[in-house]
């Protein structure tokens, strides 16, 4: 018990930085993807046409490269300072953002164009159309997609070691080599990581109780 005692100190130590890129990284992926999906739908044709290009790029390399490409890539030009934690969050935010793009995108399919119409009707202007009625009932929809962006963006997180970033999985790598107890680390690892996910899937789950309108949704159909 002692051992795994003071290995879960210094893992925990790595926790909060994993718990930073995780935040970091998620909310640049919504505040980039929120306006990305609306112009996948909304936007004009020149701009759909740049946000399938990101889209391309981004959905389309690991992680692992996009994370080499920023830091040691584009860091290492001349005048250029990024630092490795800076370096994971755009890597992973960006990433993010197109495939929250995709979810948002998806997700105001699912709203009935009526709605948008009868926004319309009544002098709402697009803008204010979309805000007020559309995008409130496509974010609930997006949900549960969220919450699996949630547990791969939280996942991904680990390969931030490979920059230098000092997160949980960095400090295991060295604990497993300083005191060789490596199944020890890495299983105690596995565990943190098994937590984190289930807690950010549960709070994902009670935002959909919480969000619930009766009628709509997976309950729709429900009731004897």
């Amino acid at each position: 018990m002692s051992d795994l005692g003071s290995i879960l100190a210094v893992l925990l130590d790595g926790l909060g930085t994993t718990c930073r890129l995780l935040v970091c990284s998620l909310g640049l992926g919504f505040v980039l993807g929120l306006p990305i999906g609306v112009l996948h739908v909304f936007g004009p044709a020149p701009v759909r046409v740049l946000l399938r290009g990101f889209d391309l790029v981004m959905r389309g390399f690991p992680a692992i490269v996009l994370l080499f490409l920023l830091y040691f890539g584009i860091g290492g030009l001349p005048g250029v300072r990024l630092g490795s934690f800076v370096a994971a969050a755009l890597a992973l935010g960006l990433r993010g953002a197109a495939y929250q793009g995709q979810l948002v995108r998806g997700a105001l399919g699912m709203v009935p164009p009526g709605q948008l119409d009868a926004a319309r009707a009544v002098g709402l202007s697009l803008a204010g159309a979309l805000r007020a009625v559309i995008l409130p009932q496509a974010l609930r929809f997006a949900l549960p997609a969220l919450g699996n962006e949630y547990s791969i963006v939280l996942k991904d997180t680990s390969l931030a070691f490979t920059v230098g970033v000092l997160e949980m999985m960095s400090r295991a790598k060295f604990l497993a080599v300083s005191s060789r107890r490596i199944a020890l680390v890495y299983g105690a690892v596995a565990i943190l990581y098994w937590v984190l996910t289930q807690a950010g899937l549960l709070g994902v789950r009670a935002l959909e109780r919480g969000t619930r309108i009766p009628g709509i949704g997976a309950d729709a159909g429900g009731g004897a």
